[in-house]
């Protein structure tokens, strides 16, 4: 039982800054406080209060109140506040299913010129857009404003996007494009999403090379990632001392999904070469993690790898912890496999 799939990164969702500036022990008092600064009539503390009491608003799961509010402070054209309120009414409303209200308060925050809120509307759109050419353009907006994290986010999802509906060539120069500018969380997912892509092309040296791009970032989630990938794409590749290596990398990150991932293909890996030690330990490894869906698997490798060895009692232990996991598929296998007469007879 090997879990060996891709670890594939995803295109960015709508994300939106909110800034408000409530004190949530006294709600009450800041809607009181924040509907007297919109009383007054401010030039500026009129739509800085409109906004964040949209945010209050929607935060307590008033809706419809925050909506108001966020409406008010667009209307105010405040420099600031008008966009980043465009931005929050976008999300809020694609969330409530008012997909066409959305988009179009999204596209007042673009037509804005916001320094940062028009690329951030401008990816929103795009995630919010059914149509793919749309989306195209709305994201190829954020890329031209080169802000310095909505470009790059632009760029991951444009890569997506493309490699989504076939063109492979535009997703590599997008993922290219956000690997290029540098961006401390895009790139290392445009470098794990463009391994992916070559790897499916057959383009196996570009794949290697955009793994290691990724590990060398030192990405907290997206280092190990690549590390469980390319050991994968070298184990195909029968580069079995290069995937044991990678999958070494990927187990010393600690990561809490990929180390124990990335143990169950050592531990197999090893038991197809014969180093049992080797597969025991790294088995091993696997079920002192912890993971829900990894230990049990690891427990029921392990019992195999005893069982080929001839150490039943050995097996039967392993077999015993894939099944009191109540894993679906491990502990169905382990129950399985201690049936077999030399299990049950010892």
């Amino acid at each position: 039982m090997k879990n060996g799939a891709k670890c594939r990164a995803v295109g960015l969702g709508a994300a939106v800054t909110k800034s408000g500036e409530h004190g949530r022990d006294d709600i009450a008092g800041a809607e009181q406080a924040y509907q007297l600064a919109i009383d007054s009539g401010h030039a500026d503390r009129t739509p800085k209060a409109a906004f964040n009491l949209g945010v209050l608003r929607e935060d307590r799961g008033d809706f419809a109140g925050a909506e108001w509010a966020y409406q008010l402070a667009i209307d105010s054209g405040h420099a600031d506040q008008a966009p980043k309120a465009a931005v929050n009414l976008g999300v809020l409303r694609e969330g409530r299913g008012d997909f066409a209200g959305a988009e179009q308060v999204l596209q007042l925050a673009i037509d804005s010129g916001h320094t940062d809120m028009a690329p951030m509307a401008a990816v929103n759109l795009g995630v919010l857009h059914d149509d793919q050419d749309g989306a195209e353009r709305a994201y190829r907006l954020a890329i031209d404003s080169g802000h310095a994290d909505q470009a790059p986010k632009a760029a991951v999802n444009l890569g997506v996007l493309c490699e989504g509906r076939g063109d492979f060539a535009g997703a590599e120069r997008a993922y290219r494009l956000a690997i290029d500018l540098g961006h401390a969380d895009m790139a290392p997912m445009a470098a794990v999403n463009l391994g992916v892509l070559c790897e499916g092309r057959g383009d196996f040296a570009g794949a290697e090379r955009a793994y290691r791009l990724a590990i060398d970032s030192g990405h907290a989630d997206l280092a190990a990632k690549a590390a469980v990938n390319l050991g994968v794409l070298r184990e195909g590749r029968e580069d079995f001392a290069g995937a044991e290596q990678a999958y070494q990398l990927a187990i010393d990150s600690g990561h809490a999904d990929q180390a124990p991932q990335a143990a169950v293909n050592l531990g197999v890996l090893c038991h197809s070469r014969k180093d049992f030690a080797g597969a025991e330990l790294a088995f091993q490894l696997a079920i002192d993690s912890g993971h829900a869906d990894l230990a049990p698997k690891a427990a029921f490798n392990l019992g195999v790898l005893r069982e080929d060895q001839g150490d039943f009692a050995g097996a039967e232990r392993a077999y015993q912890i894939a099944i009191d996991s109540g894993h679906p598929v491990a502990a169905s296998f382990a129950r399985e496999a201690m049936m077999q007469p030399r299990i049950r007879d010892g």
